[in-house]
């Protein structure tokens, strides 16, 4: 991930912990901090956690219109080629 990249920590409950780690750390380039059964903490190229995985087995994604969920992500690039880079990765 690029440098210049903030992003505030969040903790997100997941259905599977190995496909979550898997997109997470594949496809975003976070890297595991820390881990204990049910639970990983992953992080950027620098710095502490920024972002909780909580495995709860069978969870179910809210409808799009509930109140509760992650309905929005977004990752800020300093510009269209740091963009081109990290979708070629």
């Amino acid at each position: 991930m690029p440098d210049a990249l903030r992003l505030g920590p969040v903790s997100l409950q997941v259905s599977s912990l190995d496909r979550s780690l898997a997109y997470y750390t594949g496809v975003l380039g976070l890297r595991p901090v820390r881990s204990k059964p049910g639970c990983a903490l992953l992080g950027g190229q620098h710095g502490g956690p920024l972002v909780e995985l909580r495995e709860h087995r069978g969870a179910r994604p809210m409808p799009a219109r509930g109140r509760l969920g992650l309905y929005h992500f977004a990752i800020l690039l300093p510009d269209r080629p740091a963009l081109g880079r990290l979708v070629r990765q």
